[in-house]
């Protein structure tokens, strides 16, 4: 009866925990980042697929200049889960964008540090981290959390 117990137990326990580790890889949130001088402090997803669509340019006078990662797993999750898009299909949009109307795609930053850096030190540019890659004043400010899963 003991070892049953204990059984039931250490079972319990073993799924309370992988619970626990399932939920958290699921919950990873992308930070939508601004330099700590952007117009505003919060903005829409609509509004940031905008931005990276080339479509809102501007916020209250200041020349919006966006920012994407080089790394494929966040820029995937970004492109899916706000864009509404595949990888392949946001390429070929901002391929016939630069060649029909002449508008330059988001910048590529190698590493999160990079793009926090480069935010931080440039007037009117947002991009996208992972949430909890924002560490306290790094010269940036969060303006949007989405939940895109691991």
């Amino acid at each position: 009866m003991k070892f049953a117990k204990l059984g039931f137990v250490v079972g319990l326990i073993t799924l309370l925990l992988s619970g626990t580790f399932y939920a958290s890889a699921y919950a990873r949130e992308l930070a939508i980042i601004a330099n700590k001088d952007y117009p505003l402090n919060s903005i829409s997803a609509s509004a940031v697929k905008d931005i990276y669509l080339g479509e809102k340019t501007s916020e209250g006078g200041v020349k919006i200049k966006p920012m994407e990662q080089k790394d494929e797993a966040i820029k995937k999750r970004f492109i899916e889960k706000v864009m509404g898009s595949t990888v392949d299909g946001y390429k070929a949009y901002w391929i016939k964008k630069f060649f029909q109307e002449g508008v330059t795609p988001p910048t590529s930053k190698g590493s999160p540090v990079e793009m926090i850096q480069a935010i931080s030190q440039t007037g009117g540019s947002v991009g996208y981290v992972w949430a909890d890659e924002v560490k306290g004043d790094s010269g940036v400010k969060v303006l949007l959390k989405i939940e895109v899963g691991n």
